[in-house]
């Protein structure tokens, strides 16, 4: 198993914590002349889909486990569990809600995402950094607005976020999955 510094550590990797699989979320370089620099990490525990704060000497080493990605396509969510079917061998696969997370809105159904797996279990679905979903609710487009005034709307799988004026409901727009914003219209294929 290799390992790695924490100072090499990137967010989207995953590292072993007392033997759990993690993902770094989020990390932050911390310190002053005075003191040792510290690194802030939020890391994601991979089995309960807890997140949890921790800070780590830039020395301190973590050991980064084997994992295999295969693709997996969303199928249906029965209850609070969201079942993947495995797009080569038609197996199923399932996560709890709380293994999802925040990543609930780009969840969408027939949708293939990349699937982490560590010793034959499912972990993780990656969700790209940019999708393309439609716009289900919003104002009329605002005629003679300034490009500064947004207005709200609501997209397939429910997430809210601010749009340019001339965004009409049915459209096609592409969304930052990790700021939850506005890129561009999608573009018509």
């Amino acid at each position: 198993m290799q390992t790695v510094l924490a100072s090499q550590l990137k967010k989207g990797m995953v590292i072993l914590l007392d033997g759990v699989p993690h993902t770094v979320e989020n990390l932050q370089s911390v310190g002053t002349a005075q003191t040792r620099p510290k690194i802030h990490l939020t890391l994601r525990n991979l089995k309960t889909g807890r997140l949890v704060e921790r800070a780590s000497a830039v020395s301190e080493s973590f050991s980064i486990p084997y994992l295999e990605t295969r693709k997996l396509q969303f199928s249906y969510k029965q209850a609070d569990r969201y079942v993947f079917l495995d797009v080569e061998t038609y197996d199923e696969w399932t996560l709890d809600e709380g293994q999802i997370g925040d990543r609930r809105p780009f969840i969408l159904e027939d949708q293939v995402y990349d699937a982490l797996f560590m010793e034959g279990r499912l972990l993780e679905i990656q969700v790209p950094d940019t999708m393309v979903l439609t716009v289900e609710e919003t104002a009329p487009p605002i005629r003679g607005a300034s490009d500064a005034t947004w207005k709200p709307a609501r997209l397939q799988g429910g997430l809210d976020i601010m749009v340019p004026p001339f965004i009409r409901t049915g459209e096609k727009i592409r969304v930052d999955t990790r700021k939850r914003e506005y890129v561009g219209k999608a573009s018509k294929e």
